[in-house]
């Protein structure tokens, strides 16, 4: 029996730095002086070309985040629409303990995260690169319980859901901002309704075809 192999498409870093750079400059240009960004604070018409790419978590638990905003690349990557699933979704289960230390330091420190990527490799799901940032933000609350996030990836050529690990053989960037938290912050506040509902998501178009 013959093998299957696949051609093995490359991440083009400048267009990897440069949506990535391009979403945590507009990001910088929001924070005001010790305090983070607000989510009512992000102006989709600002960021046109990291929108595929991008995306929005809620903290629901300490480690624990779900999409609240899905751009088509996340679409691409898991083969369904995104939002209102775990976060972990994204990743293989031997990856879900260190990816749940570093959502939780990325809201909780606060701190801003990048992470290199490596998808699981198999029949029809050949292996993958990528990168992801997370850039924590404030609510309606002031809690910081938000994350404007990207992905970006080497082409998908295969035809099933990936799931990445965070590969160990590249640097990751974990970077304290030195925000105080207020003590509130320690615990998640009840979900009595959605906090957002009264404000638009962004406006993302997802093509099912």
């Amino acid at each position: 029996m013959s093998t299957i192999e696949f051609p093995r498409p490359h991440l083009d870093r400048k267009a990897d730095t440069a949506v990535l750079q391009s979403l945590e400059d507009y990001w910088q240009t929001l924070r005001h002086a010790d305090r983070l960004p607000a989510r009512s604070d992000i102006a989709p018409d600002q960021i046109d070309q990291v929108l595929p790419h991008a995306f929005i978590l809620q903290r629901v638990a300490p480690g624990t985040a779900r999409f609240r905003v899905a751009g088509q690349r996340l679409h691409d990557l898991l083969r369904i629409d995104a939002r209102g699933m775990p976060f972990s979704t994204l990743f293989a289960p031997q990856a879900h303990d260190q990816l749940q230390e570093l959502v939780e330091a990325a809201f909780m420190d606060p701190a801003i995260v990048a992470l290199p990527l490596r998808s699981e490799s198999g029949l029809l799901r050949p292996e993958i690169n990528g990168t992801m940032l997370l850039l924590p933000m404030r609510d309606q609350h002031n809690d910081t319980s938000r994350i404007l996030g990207a992905i970006v990836t080497e082409p998908v050529t295969g035809t099933r859901p990936q799931r990445f690990l965070i590969a160990q053989d590249r640097p990751m960037r974990r970077e304290n901002l030195g925000v105080r938290l207020a003590a509130t912050q320690l615990m998640p506040r009840p979900q009595q309704q959605r906090p957002d509902a009264a404000r638009p998501a962004l406006k993302l178009v997802v093509n099912n075809a």
